[in-house]
């Protein structure tokens, strides 16, 4: 019992860092490159509701309040509300965000998703130097097949070098394990063909993918080997640039792919989100730093997409006002905002609801 206590204390614990770490790189963006322009930041805020402890440095104040979750930069210029604050009633317009240049005002926007894009990558390096090795995980090796699993039913065999996985009207040839895995959960529900090279023979099966509980994912019930290569310091910032490069491209594929309605049912949502927190965690720091880097990645190409409640959706409007030369309609705009925020807001919705589906 008091073990289980301790796991618990220990994944609400590294899952409220996780957040935090995340939300605060990403608003420290903001605020630095706001004030680099000139622009009044009334607060930097760290967690969200009643306020519990504040100072002022010169103009901008930072408060710590009571949820531990989530945080903001309130900004001269906004759209928020923050225009109605007293002290904020006299600021000049060439100190608000919306009376700078366009160009200003778009890196001041883009730089919250660059500071969880350079967070992901300063990890990556320094978890590269401290382990000392990269994994080359292409052209994958199985080494071991489980018991009464979809591989042993479709006839696999330890020593199986995987060449190609075809399903979903997809053919993967370049194989690794990572992209093997991310296919299997985006078409779990159908039928794929795997091809192997065995004795120098190439040989395809028809498989099935299976979901386990205890991981939460669709396997296909065999282990794979890597090749691990010893690398130099130095060598650890060309693998971490590979590694950002490699994970952004699977990010924004998934992306394509939920797009298309294709993995809806694999989108994790709060409690998936705690459950993955809670069992890298207790793998050690390592690992945790890993998940915290794949998730700050997440966060910097997420709010990068064109949606108007979204950094990639208020470039999209600073631009379009900057074509036209003109502001958008108001109304218009609301009306794009509150629709933006309702398809965000389902969207958590329904990422909540498959992760109460999985815990039953």
């Amino acid at each position: 019992m008091q073990m289980n206590l301790g796991s618990l204390l220990l994944g609400i614990f590294a899952f409220i860092v996780l957040l935090s770490v995340i939300i605060i790189i990403h608003e420290l963006g903001h605020l630095m490159t706001a004030k680099k322009f000139g622009v009044y930041c009334h607060e930097f805020s760290i967690g969200m509701g009643p306020c519990l402890w504040s100072h002022k440095f010169k103009e901008t104040t930072l408060s710590l309040r009571a949820v531990p979750f989530g945080g903001y930069v309130m900004m001269a210029g906004e759209d928020d509300g923050s225009e109605e604050l007293e002290e904020m009633k006299d600021i000049p317009s060439n100190r608000r965000l919306n009376g700078i240049s366009a160009w200003k005002q778009i890196v001041v926007m883009a730089a919250g998703a660059f500071m969880n894009i350079m967070l992901a990558w300063a990890l990556l390096i320094g978890i590269s130097m401290v382990q000392g090795t990269a994994v080359n995980d292409n052209d994958p090796i199985i080494y071991s097949i489980h018991e009464d699993s979809p591989a042993q039913k479709a006839g696999l065999q330890e020593g199986d070098e995987i060449i190609s996985l075809e399903c979903g009207n997809e053919v993967l040839e370049d194989v690794s394990v990572s992209r093997l895995s991310e296919q299997i959960q985006y078409y779990h529900d159908e039928a794929a063909v795997l091809t192997v090279l065995r004795d120098g023979q190439e040989i395809s099966v028809n498989i099935e993918p299976a979901y386990d509980k205890e991981s939460k994912m669709w396997l296909l019930g065999f282990d794979l080997t890597s090749k691990v290569e010893k690398i130099s310091k130095l060598e650890s910032f060309k693998v971490a640039t590979q590694q950002l490069g490699e994970y952004s491209t699977m990010i924004i594929r998934s992306v394509a792919k939920l797009i298309q309605g294709i993995g809806l049912s694999s989108v994790s949502g709060p409690v998936g989100i705690y459950q993955v927190t809670a069992e890298t965690a207790s793998m050690g720091l390592l690992p945790f730093l890993s998940l915290l880097a794949l998730f700050s990645l997440n966060i910097g190409i997420f709010n990068l997409l064109p949606i108007p409640v979204l950094d990639g959706g208020r470039i999209v409007i600073v631009l379009v006002e900057k074509i036209c030369r003109r502001k958008l309609n108001e109304r218009v705009l609301n009306a794009v905002m509150l629709g933006s925020f309702a398809l965000v807001i389902g969207l958590m919705l329904f990422a909540t609801f498959n992760d109460v589906i999985r815990l039953f």
